[in-house]
């Protein structure tokens, strides 16, 4: 009888994290009218928003005609938020990194405190792609302890 509340319990813990783990992902989407467009370019890295942080290749930055999405990979789009802006919606992309990752690329909106961060090992491919685009771009790495302190500098 024990085993099986305490498997329970464990089940429950589980399906509590995952569940918490959704809604605070779903807090950072930012879903646009994107049209179609034509997809210019790919990369594959990690994620960073207020409240999520992956690494690895959990993570598609697709380039567009049109402007960025950040969206999980197939298996992983159930907990990784879909964010989308469109190149002039973005104010300035800028790498930033903090002691215990891989450098960022922080994507600034326009008139909107935060943003959305990707992290990889392809920062100047996507920077120039960028700066094709006419996106204001700052090179110098901005160093930070927490994620709300891009969200900060941004008010």
């Amino acid at each position: 009888m024990l085993v099986v509340v305490l498997l329970v319990l464990v089940i429950l813990v589980i399906v509590a994290g995952l569940v918490i783990w959704v809604r605070r992902a779903r807090s950072c989407a930012r879903i646009i009218d994107a049209p179609e467009g034509r997809l210019e370019t790919l990369f594959h890295g990690g994620i960073m928003c207020k409240h999520l942080l992956t690494s690895g290749t959990m993570v598609r930055l697709e380039m567009f005609d049109w402007g960025v999405r950040i969206r999980g990979i197939a298996p992983t789009r159930w907990v990784v938020p879909t964010w989308e802006a469109r190149y002039d919606e973005l104010a300035i992309a800028e790498l930033v990194a903090s002691p215990y990752s891989r450098i960022a690329v922080w994507f600034r909106l326009r008139g909107e405190a935060g943003g959305m961060g990707f992290l990889s090992n392809f920062n100047e491919p996507i920077v120039k792609v960028l700066q094709a685009h006419d996106v204001p771009v700052n090179r110098a790495i901005t160093r930070f302890k927490r994620v709300d302190d891009l969200y900060r500098a941004a008010s």
